[in-house]
């Protein structure tokens, strides 16, 4: 949360918001954080190797409206949802392990369910 209401970039170059604006930024790791960045900031870390991707799609397919469209949501989820992700991320195809798959961007499973 910004204080202040003053984002001060990399370059030096600050932005003033606006009262009613609110921020939040999801970074990796704090490697080229300040002292001062890191202080002001109110952190919440979860490593997705723990939490999974499991509470966030349920969360979301939850707040669909039409229950009959939540179902066979869930239904689609539940039939390829796992296995894409074990694929790409841990070369496991039909319960046998394989070559991870390449990707241009690191991803977590949690990066391929949102």
């Amino acid at each position: 949360m910004l204080t202040h209401k003053l984002l001060t970039l990399a370059n030096g170059e600050r932005i003033r918001l606006r009262k009613h604006c609110a921020l939040l930024v999801e970074v990796s790791d704090l490697q080229y954080a300040s002292p001062a960045t890191v202080s002001r900031c109110g952190m919440v870390y979860v490593d997705p190797k723990n939490l999974g991707y499991a509470p966030f799609w349920e969360k979301w397919v939850n707040s669909i409206p039409n229950e009959n469209d939540s179902k066979e949501l869930m239904k689609l989820y539940e039939k390829y949802v796992p296995q894409c992700i074990s694929m790409v991320l841990e070369g496991i195809v039909e319960g046998r392990q394989g070559d991870k798959l390449k990707t241009i961007v690191p991803l977590t499973n949690l990066n391929m369910v949102g």
